[in-house]
């Protein structure tokens, strides 16, 4: 059922699910670009101005807060493909990770919660398109063949780079420690 109202009440409507949703949604996109601070404001503004100008879509079979971050999913989906999308020169440049593969255990090290802020700063320190793919791979819990469908490439060359992100990782994970890679 579509919402029919006039523009007052939809704009009351809208102001009082904007203010009870928005810390939540902040916290879902802060959280899946790795603390950027400015990319998060940036998708967390466009995913309400999108939301806003289909209000009258919302039908209420869920609730805002599930509403707005499907919005906010699909922003940062976008996002995510505009950046492997310009960055695809930038990964053969980084063919030189493939000998920094170690034995750290990436989804032990997110998992520990006094990790949690050097696992940010480690993500921030990371090639873009790297730091996408291991959020969309271990916090998204894609597949890869989803990853591929989003980003327009191939699984294979998803693979590819999910690899070296996680060597990349590893990397400037160690390095975070000031430890030498085994």
């Amino acid at each position: 059922m579509r919402m029919q109202m006039n523009e007052k009440k939809k704009k009351e409507y809208f102001t009082n699910l904007y203010n009870q949703d928005f810390d939540y949604v902040y916290s879902y996109i802060y959280a899946r670009t790795a603390g950027n601070s400015q990319l998060t404001e940036d998708i967390v503004q466009e995913t309400f101005a999108a939301a806003w100008l289909s209000i009258n879509t919302f039908r209420q079979r869920s609730s805002s807060r599930t509403w707005f971050c499907a919005i906010a999913k699909n922003k940062l989906n976008e996002h995510y493909r505009k950046v492997m999308r310009k960055g695809k020169h930038e990964l053969q440049a980084d063919d030189e990770l493939i000998d920094f593969a170690g034995d750290v255990d990436i989804e032990k090290v997110i998992i520990d919660s006094e990790a949690r802020h050097k696992i940010l700063d480690v993500m921030k320190a990371i090639n873009p398109i790297y730091r996408y793919v291991l959020i969309m791979k271990y916090m998204e819990d894609m597949r890869i063949k989803e990853i591929a469908r989003i980003s327009g490439k191939t699984p294979k060359a998803v693979d590819s780079i999910l690899q070296r992100a996680k060597i990349s990782f590893k990397k400037e994970y160690y390095k975070s420690e000031g430890r030498k890679q085994k």
